[in-house]
């Protein structure tokens, strides 16, 4: 994949992207990776080093930035040592040719993983302490939820991406060997994933909730990848009403695989 000549790229802070630009580097992907079906959402994976993982940098900025203040500068602070760790799923709308969404992943590296370090340094929580309890020999097998970013206007009916962003999540993980995910995630979003969504998320190391990058109250998280299936189908029985159905069927069953171009 390439980026036409511009003399806007690459920019010394990527977060600094602007809407105008998130769209035409969408609109060339798209032109460069046709989707190979005709549902209007389809979620693309793409390794941190890749020009066009830009587009998820400026999902995740816009978001965060409205949600809890955290600007470019922020963003850059908080993810330049990871971003060749990084690993994005960018759920794209083909119809108006933008973004709907990003989740990005923090494979283990040289940097080693932004949730046992922040862990480290606001709450005093060694790697050691966490590996030990969650029995992880190395963290090979781990990888860490950085963000999740969905703009307001996808975050219900047939644009509730977020299903969408977890299975392609959970898919890549089965491909790649990984049993365990870490993760800091703001309250409100994580009562919708542990209770509407069944998630089975567990509070890494039993921790409990705490003050994170501009959320008053945020939790860290441990799942262990091979009891998803299990437990998520248990779920699935008691789920009530339509959309909880439909949504546990594409999370769980991967009724809509389909739209998961990689």
């Amino acid at each position: 994949m390439s980026i036409d000549n511009d003399p806007r790229y690459p920019l010394d802070n990527p977060y600094e992207i602007n809407r105008e630009e998130i769209q035409r580097l969408t609109s060339q992907f798209l032109q460069e990776n046709p989707p190979k079906v005709p549902d209007r959402f389809v979620c693309y994976r793409l390794e941190g080093t890749d020009p066009f993982s830009d587009i998820g940098r400026g999902v995740e900025r816009e978001v965060f930035e409205e949600a809890f203040e955290n600007d470019a500068v922020k963003m850059l602070e908080e993810y330049s040592p990871y971003e060749a760790q990084s690993l994005f799923f960018v759920s794209i709308d083909t119809k108006q040719e933008v973004p709907s969404g990003v989740l990005r992943i923090i494979k283990d590296g040289d940097a080693g993983l932004k949730t046992t370090h922040d862990l480290e340094e606001k709450i005093d929580l060694s790697e050691e302490t966490v590996k030990d309890y969650h029995h992880l020999n190395d963290l090979r097998d781990t990888w860490d939820i950085g963000t999740v970013a969905v703009p307001p206007e996808y975050r219900t009916g047939e644009g509730a991406v977020s299903v969408q962003l977890y299975r392609a999540m959970y898919v890549s993980a089965l491909e790649n060997g990984i049993n365990h995910f870490i993760s800091i995630v703001d309250e409100k979003p994580l009562g919708k994933l542990t209770g509407y969504l069944g998630i089975p998320f567990t509070p890494l190391a039993g921790t409990e909730p705490f003050s994170y990058l501009g959320s008053d109250t945020s939790q860290a998280v441990y799942g262990y990848v091979p009891e998803f299936y299990k437990k998520m189908s248990r779920k699935m029985l008691t789920a009530r009403g339509l959309l909880a159905h439909k949504a546990l069927k594409r999370l769980v069953k991967g009724s809509e695989d389909k739209t998961l171009q990689f």
